[in-house]
């Protein structure tokens, strides 16, 4: 009999909930400009700190604010760049959104790579700062089931499943689709299309063909959007995958998928929000 692994909600300690304080805190835009973008720091990755500096040049405190940012656990990072970014979103005018994107998208692209991961950060930023979004409800007749949504929607499903199998369950080298992401993909999909048609194979989509999918998406219907979030996290409940200890590391996986349901605007499946902090009241 295969033993289940489980994963417990993490909380954060005592220092990482002075972080988390000091970041509600946070009143003037340099300084949250400073906070979002320490959030999207690679540990190690030199060449983006070094664009950091230069994009938060000024701003009193800064260096001691992202040493503090750095001792948030993994799994706290991006609840916390959510947190902060929807506060950024309803206090501060269009103006300081476009030019945070925009200093975003240097420091991420300062060491002349941008990974899948990053991208994906990215276009959740955008999404968030773009403010609320009402969704679509849908028709009283309308089915519930992913199998019968129109075949443009199943089309941007299995290209935005096909973008997040390069992390999920877990990135390859060169964050290639490898075998066990395009069986994660085939999994997705099969449940999306259903028995009466054969599903489309894993094709990654280019910027502009993941950016067309993000639009089409635009129009799912509020009661479709968590199915198609479980349809993602069952499948990725595996190992390599989402099912791992407390004690082991955060799962790309985790991570992709949960920006995914930002860009869908959806909640996390349980599944997958145990992977990240409980957030404090």
């Amino acid at each position: 009999m295969q033993h289940t692994l489980t994963r417990v909600q993490p909380e954060l300690d005592a220092d990482g909930l002075a972080v988390w304080q000091q970041l509600g805190r946070l009143s003037g835009p340099g300084e949250r400009q400073a906070a979002a973008l320490a959030l999207l720091l690679w540990p190690g990755n030199d060449a983006e700190r070094r664009a950091w500096d230069e994009t938060v040049r000024g701003v009193q405190g800064a260096a001691s604010l992202r040493d503090r940012i750095g001792r948030l656990p993994p799994a706290a990072r991006l609840p916390a760049l959510e947190r902060l970014l929807l506060r950024i979103t309803l206090e501060q005018p269009l103006e300081d959104r476009q030019m945070l994107l925009q200093s975003a998208r240097r420091v991420m692209c300062a060491d002349g790579s941008v990974s899948a991961l990053d991208r994906l950060a990215w276009l959740a930023m955008r999404h968030l700062l773009g403010g609320p979004v009402r969704l679509h409800r849908g028709g009283l007749r309308e089915d519930n089931e992913l199998s019968q949504l129109p075949l443009a929607m199943r089309q941007a499903i299995a290209s935005l499943s096909a973008y997040l199998a390069r992390m999920v369950p877990e990135p390859p080298r060169r964050e290639r689709v490898d075998a066990a992401g395009a069986a994660w993909h085939d999994r997705v999909v099969h449940e999306v299309w259903g028995s009466a048609s054969v599903p489309p194979p894993c094709q990654v989509p280019d910027v502009d063909q993941l950016g067309r999918a993000l639009q089409t998406l635009a129009g799912l219907g509020w009661v479709h959007r968590p199915l198609l979030a479980r349809a993602w996290v069952d499948a990725a409940n595996t190992r390599p995958g989402l099912r791992t200890r407390l004690d082991e590391p955060l799962p790309v996986a985790a991570e992709a998928l949960r920006l995914a349901c930002v860009l869908i605007d959806t909640p996390l499946p349980p599944v997958l929000a145990a992977h990240f902090i409980r957030e404090p009241a």
